[in-house]
């Protein structure tokens, strides 16, 4: 019996032991406090109560760029795991609308981006493409508009590989770096025979560097819906979110405007608004414009041909 006993306290012995070797270990790594702070003021947005969510700390060595570590903290900060020595710190959120992160692991090629839209979406504008053999850059890819990105960037912080007393706090500020525009258009008549609004972008931003802070040089067109209740008798309203204009291929900001009446025939306008989003600190787009939606024929209904758009194309005069 006592030779159990004896063997029962060397293994709580050798626990403890251990348990006392790496406490003063993990104590030192959680002194590492990040202090975020969360810019919400943003033009054209008004951002949710639980926005931004759950945010990702990645920590890169500040000469090499060498991936270290990640942590995960709410978007006040809290404790985190952080390496010891000279580092650069990014901080994003992960729950970004459609706005994806790749490449995580390298501070030059962390990407945020959107999908493509199904094909559903795409086959709305499908046979305007085709029946214009467009080979405008922006529509090889028709994205989803991305959701507000929020992105802290700190460089060449020292953290002490002991910390005896207190914490080591780092303290930051995390900001969007998506784009908020209104779009607003005025002298439609016919809207009571209007079902569903869909307009497309192009000219736009297609990914954006997270750690590097760079806009990618993809152009792409950017999708999005008009609701219901951004329309009424005369002018609907919308809004659309994007990474930037993208200028390097030169394409235009083409802003398609895609109503189907309830028997489902498209009517499509084009308006070229690259002189509005430029130097425009409202991020406003306004068309003044003379559109009329026809009553649908009696037992109408869609046909499958090109010749069955409705095509117009104008210059605004700004």
């Amino acid at each position: 019996m006592s030779r159990v006993r004896y063997i029962l306290l060397v293994a709580v012995m050798a626990l403890l032991s251990v348990a006392c070797q790496r406490r003063p270990i993990e104590e030192n790594f959680l002194r590492v406090y990040l202090d975020l702070d969360i810019e919400r003021e943003i033009l054209n947005y008004e951002p949710g109560k639980k926005e931004p969510g759950l945010m990702r700390v990645a920590f890169f060595d500040a000469k090499t760029k060498e991936y270290l570590s990640h942590d995960f903290v709410s978007s006040e900060g809290g404790y985190i795991f952080a390496p010891h020595g000279d580092v650069d710190m990014v901080v994003y959120n992960i729950e970004a609308g459609d706005t994806h992160v790749r490449n995580y692991y390298s501070w030059w090629e962390m990407e945020a981006y959107t999908d493509e839209i199904s094909e559903q979406q795409r086959s709305r504008f499908t046979r305007y493409l085709q029946s214009r053999v467009d080979t405008r850059p922006s529509y090889d890819m028709i994205c989803l508009t991305p959701g507000h990105l929020y992105v802290a960037r700190e460089q060449n912080i020292h953290i002490p590989e002991y910390v005896p007393e207190g914490l080591f706090i780092i303290k930051t500020t995390a900001k969007t770096e998506v784009e908020s525009w209104t779009v607003e258009v005025n002298g439609i008549t016919g809207m009571e025979w209007v079902s569903s609004v869909s307009m497309m972008i192009s000219g736009q931003v297609g990914t954006y560097f997270v750690a590097a802070d760079q806009d990618s040089t993809v152009p792409v067109a950017l999708y999005f819906d008009v609701a219901g209740a951004q329309r009424n008798s005369t002018a609907m309203t919308a809004r659309f979110e994007t990474f930037g204009r993208e200028k390097s291929s030169g394409d235009m900001a083409l802003l398609s405007i895609l109503f189907s009446d309830t028997n489902g025939h498209p009517y499509l306008y084009n308006f070229d608004v690259s002189d509005q989003m430029e130097n425009n600190p409202e991020q406003r787009i306004v068309l003044n414009v003379d559109i009329n939606i026809p009553k649908p024929e009696i037992g109408g209904g869609f046909k499958p041909d090109v010749d069955d758009w409705k095509e117009h194309e104008y210059d605004i005069n700004i």
